[in-house]
């Protein structure tokens, strides 16, 4: 299949090479723009994404994770998969209660 670049330079089918295209960035980013739709709403985070980005702000390897995902290196189902989940919700469990100064 010719490009989109070569068929603008007049190497192929413009149409056809701009319908792959549009079939190739669904298939691969749909699931992200799906989820910036979402997030443009501004609504209140649900549940899981205040689990995810809480352990983002909180540990080095769950903050990757979230970069990993931002960057669309990864998917959605890879962000969300259950071991991401259970990470994040084990790092929020031992920062609970962290950088709250006791009272007195």
């Amino acid at each position: 299949m010719v490009g989109v670049a070569a068929a603008a330079r007049g190497g192929g089918d413009l149409d056809r090479a701009l319908v792959g295209y549009g079939r190739r960035h669904r298939r691969r980013l749909r699931g992200h723009q799906f989820m910036a739709v979402d997030f443009a709403k501004a609504r209140p985070f649900n549940p899981g994404e205040r689990l995810l980005f809480s352990a983002a702000a909180r540990d080095e390897s769950m903050a990757r994770h979230m970069y990993l995902f931002a960057a669309r290196l990864i998917g959605p189902l890879r962000f969300l998969n259950p071991a991401a989940l259970a990470k994040a919700a084990a790092v929020n469990i031992r920062h609970r209660g962290a950088g709250v100064p006791p009272t007195r």
